[in-house]
């Protein structure tokens, strides 16, 4: 009988992992949520990513998952931090971590922010086929009471192999040679006062944006639900967007101050299904810091 149960288990557990990449997590099938990652913690062809850092994770995290802190997959490129470190180095953690390209990735951070968004950005840009992000993350997991551990789980090295996509990756030199293309929507993603001008985000010496960003101030994507906080539902995002001129049959450029909140924006406009999106690494830091390049107030 305890036989049967598991194989039951499994068999359902596999349906689940089928169904996310047919959509039912969500319009795309990136969000997932506590009740269907809670049916996947057994099944070997998922792997749970904790985004968060070291600290956070040893103090307790969802069982089973390794820690990949969002920062090992950073470095500081030309005197710009916080840049997508080289592929090869990206295949040397990720494979550390006990993660193959055949993996369904989920990963999660506190609620649904920063750190989960980019890791889901950089494993797109390598070109990684199955990964979503856990909706509400650790936070909406405790609130519910769920199982957490402090068992950090044996890993088994994998080899990654990337395949990189840098359709969804941009540069300084690619917004330069759109900035007069009509179907390019360049989307700011930090808050009003950095987009206008009236202040410097951190660490850039000119205040001001990219010329033609358009703000979306990515908070503006969270609502609180029972307390904690999770992505808003998809018509409310794709408002956000349309109402800023970002509507699906441009291309989206996403940027903030370094790619982080960015990140947010990017897994956004995943969700609703926008064919055609790209991230701009350097960011403001680079941007705003290099004299040659243009700003707008």
């Amino acid at each position: 009988m305890q036989r049967r149960r598991w194989v039951v288990a499994g068999i359902l557990a596999g349906l689940l992992v089928g169904w996310l990449w047919a959509g039912g997590a969500s319009a795309a099938g990136l969000l997932v949520s506590t009740d269907e990652l809670e049916g996947l913690l057994t099944n070997p062809e998922v792997k749970v990513v904790d985004a968060r850092s070291p600290e956070d994770y040893a103090a307790g995290h969802i069982p089973g998952a390794v820690s990949l802190f969002v920062r090992k997959l950073q470095y500081v490129e030309r005197g710009v931090p916080e840049m997508l470190v080289p592929v090869e180095q990206a295949e040397s953690v990720l494979g550390a971590s006990g993660i193959s390209p055949a993996h369904t990735v989920i990963v999660y951070d506190d609620t649904i922010w920063e750190p989960a968004a980019r890791v889901f950005w950089t494993l797109e840009v390598l070109g990684h086929q199955k990964v979503v992000v856990l909706n509400g993350g650790m936070s909406k997991w405790v609130k519910e009471g769920r199982p957490v551990s402090k068992d950090v789980p044996t890993v088994t090295p994998a080899k990654y192999a990337a395949k990189p996509g840098w359709s969804k990756y941009a540069d300084a030199a690619y917004l330069m040679a759109k900035q007069k293309d009509p179907g390019i929507a360049i989307v700011d993603h930090r808050d009003l006062r950095q987009w206008s001008g009236q202040v410097a985000s951190g660490q850039v010496r000119r205040a001001g944006r990219i010329p033609g960003g358009v703000l979306v101030n990515p908070e503006l994507l969270i609502a609180s639900k029972d307390g904690v906080k999770v992505f808003k539902d998809e018509p409310e995002i794709a408002k956000l967007y349309t109402d800023a001129g970002a509507t699906k049959e441009k291309e989206v450029i996403s940027y903030c101050r370094t790619g982080m909140r960015a990140s947010v924006g990017y897994l956004a406009l995943r969700t609703l299904g926008y064919p055609k999106i790209r991230m701009y690494d350097g960011s403001m830091i680079e941007w705003g810091n290099r004299p040659e390049l243009p700003i707008e107030k």
